[in-house]
């Protein structure tokens, strides 16, 4: 397959581009379709074997994804949102990873892994096929004009494609050139797709310092080529027509990680940091997605550069916090430098660049749905699902309801680890990617493909959601049963499965309790207990490449369509209302910012190493710039969450934007994990983004 493709393909370069990396050989708007990439085929072909290895448990796998129980997508196995080992790339070149590589061959004495050191060569001797058949077509270009400045254009395309198809770079344009051609070439090759394309302040500071010294660019120059860096990403969809109309509902992958602390802890941010977000902000992009590390440690002029945006109503920057990220990648086996280089995958998904994949959102887990299951006893679904649920009616005290529910929740996560455990087993038959693992860490040395678990480390990350529905609908039950007694067991359950139809008294009373996010110690306390056990179930589990499950806090667009099958929860939701992503309140209840953060400080994120995400939309009326700014500073020095999803809007700019939507086609919002211009979202999307809270 990759002689083929390195064989057959045309080379497609642009008279006003000056990086080489289309290929024609998969589709433009989203890497992460093996269905439309040359790559796939494998996939596409052999799939089957997933379903082939149990057909029951697939099928029960499956009914949990229509179900609303859990994601299904891959199904077992993420082949989406991976990062390209750029750091190899930039460090060794392709020549270094061949070296490597035979270097490993020759060490290893295990004949039955020639298969991969051989397919792994191919893969590579293919992909210098590819970058030469570009410098090709780039000195035909050069030699048919007689435009001196498009000589030059074509000259220095064909002179980089030349240098990286054996070395690394030695110039800032080539470490931007290598970026935005792995970027694209490891989805080709492997049918894979990439969300991340690099971390390039952190990545090339070294680069773009030697060449100013040495005079070889100017700052301006620097600057021309970021922003076409950016604006060939951002151009790949048309952001303007409505969002069910576009590509993927109008997300992609294309993620670029800026800031951080390195393993000593000091600050990477440079000069690289500001102007990347600066032309970002310039030229008014939706893509490629920001992903801006913080610490205590940034710079207040970068936190100020971060916030302008949102005051101008364009919510377009995700923010990781390395003060929690950092320790929990330590604390669950990384080392200093590795937690210190992660990046984001195409929404939140944490990996360690350039010695992991951590499959980061192909499972994600509703524990508003495992409630639901719980309270609306339903045999026949559950039947369906494979699953044996306890039902809570005969609990004599709070703590038998909650084990009731903790074991059913433990049931289901149980059911799922040991299917993915099981029936990803196969990952390696349906779809190896020995030029993928070439690149990354010790795949070479131990002679395996990553998906068989030869990658330095091989995590599974379980999201689980709705964490605010699990958390309220046990301390309802607790206040309102075994506490207070203002109603029995029987009646709170009663209540909750006629969807509180005749017991609306009863429903205010839950909805006046003490919640998530409203800064009750008790809740608190509750909230703790249950992500440490969570996390101690789901991490006794092995997946399946030998490697642990790792636990996240987060999800998807799921929270609209899924609530559509999650019934009324003790919590006081009714049928179809909108799930909590993440760890992020129910919008039921109104409290203070502040109590949302302490709430969020509180617990034991340290963890969550896949991410712990939360989201927030604030009044842009008479928010200043240094309030937010402060803002921003607080919730990173006290760990409020991994990731902040942040809003700053007004209700009547909404208001106004849903009458009048073309006076207001730059309002841009943030989703779950991605932005949108609001004026063209969907019904649905826009019903629950007006009915979040608004701090």
């Amino acid at each position: 397959m990759y002689e083929i493709i390195a064989e057959n393909f045309t080379p497609v370069l642009f008279r006003n581009d000056p990086f080489f990396w289309e290929t024609g050989l998969k589709t433009a708007e989203y890497n992460g379709r093996r269905e439309l990439s040359a790559g796939g085929f494998l996939m596409l072909n052999r799939e089957h074997l997933y379903r082939e290895k149990h057909p029951e448990s697939f099928l029960e796998y499956i009914m949990a994804d229509r179900h609303a129980l859990h994601l299904a997508y891959g199904p077992f196995c993420d082949y989406d949102h991976h990062c390209f080992p750029f750091s190899n790339l930039l460090k060794l070149g392709l020549s270094g990873i061949l070296a490597r590589l035979r270097e490993g061959r020759r060490k290893n004495t295990c004949p039955d892994r020639d298969d991969f050191y051989t397919a792994a060569e191919k893969g590579l001797n293919s992909v210098q096929k590819i970058i030469l058949k570009f410098a090709q077509a780039a000195e035909q270009r050069k030699n048919a004009t007689e435009d001196p400045a498009d000589r030059t254009h074509w000259e220095r395309i064909e002179q980089t494609a030349l240098k990286l198809s054996q070395d690394p770079p030695g110039t800032f344009f080539e470490g931007l050139a290598s970026l935005r051609f792995f970027y694209e070439i490891g989805n080709i090759m492997d049918g894979i797709g990439m969300s991340v394309l690099g971390s390039p302040d952190r990545q090339l500071i070294r680069l773009y310092r030697a060449d100013l010294q040495a005079g070889r660019l100017t700052r301006e120059e620097a600057y021309d080529l970021i922003c076409r860096f950016m604006l060939q990403v951002d151009c790949k969809l048309d952001s303007s027509r409505p969002l069910d109309k576009q590509y993927n509902a109008g997300e992609q992958g294309d993620t670029l990680i800026l800031g951080g602390l390195d393993e000593a802890g000091n600050p990477v941010d440079n000069e690289l940091t500001e102007m990347f977000l600066r032309a970002h902000e310039e030229l008014q992009l939706i893509y490629p997605k920001i992903q801006f590390r913080t610490s205590r440690r940034t710079p207040a002029e970068l936190f100020h550069l971060v916030a302008r945006p949102y005051l101008a109503g364009r919510n377009v920057i995700g923010l990781l916090n390395d003060e929690v990220l950092i320790p929990a990648l330590l604390k669950n086996g990384k080392t200093p430098h590795d937690a210190s280089g992660y990046v984001a995958g195409g929404c939140w998904e944490v990996i360690a660049e350039g010695t992991e994949h951590s499959e980061g959102a192909n499972c994600y887990f509703s524990l508003g749905r495992a409630m639901d299951l719980t309270i609306h006893h339903d045999p026949e679904l559950l039947k369906e699902l494979g699953l044996d649920f306890k039902q809570p009616d005969s609990a004599s005290s709070f703590q038998e309801f909650l084990d009731c529910c903790m074991d059913n929740v433990k049931t289901a996560l149980k059911k799922m680890l040991e299917t993915i455990a099981e029936c990803g087993s196969v990952w390696p038959e349906v779809n190896p990617c020995p030029f993928f693992s070439a690149c990354l860490d010790t795949c070479a040395e131990t002679g395996l493909d990553y998906t068989q678990g030869g990658a330095k480390y091989s995590p599974h990350s379980v999201p689980l959601t709705g964490f605010a529905i699990w958390i309220d609908s046990l301390e309802s039950v607790r206040k309102i049963c075994f506490e207070n007694r203002e109603a029995s067991l029987q009646e709170m359950l009663t209540a909750v499965r006629n969807n509180w139809k005749g017991f609306e008294q009863l429903r205010k009373k839950v909805l006046s309790l003490p919640h998530w996010g409203g800064g009750n110690p008790a809740v608190r306390e509750l909230a703790g207990e249950i992500l440490r056990e969570l996390h101690q179930f789901i991490t006794s589990f092995r997946n399946e490449r030998g490697g642990p499950f790792q636990c996240g806090l987060y999800s998807y667009s799921d929270i609209v369509f899924w609530a559509k099958q999650t019934r009324a929860t003790p919590d006081g939701r009714k049928d179809g209302d909108f799930l909590a992503q993440g760890i992020t309140p129910s919008r039921m209840h109104h409290d203070s910012i502040t109590s949302v953060l302490k709430d969020a400080a509180s617990l034991p994120l340290e963890d969550f190493p896949a991410n712990s995400v939360l989201n927030l939309n604030l009044s842009r009326n008479g928010l200043t710039e240094d309030a937010l700014v402060a803002l921003l500073r607080c919730w990173t020095e006290i760990k409020a969450s991994g990731m902040l999803q942040l809003n700053c809007i007004s209700r009547e700019e909404l208001e106004d934007a849903d009458r009048n939507p073309g006076s207001h086609e730059g309002l841009i919002v943030r989703l779950y994990g991605y932005s949108a211009r609001y004026v063209t979202l969907d019904a649905d999307r826009r019903r629950e983004f007006k009915e979040r809270n608004l701090f």
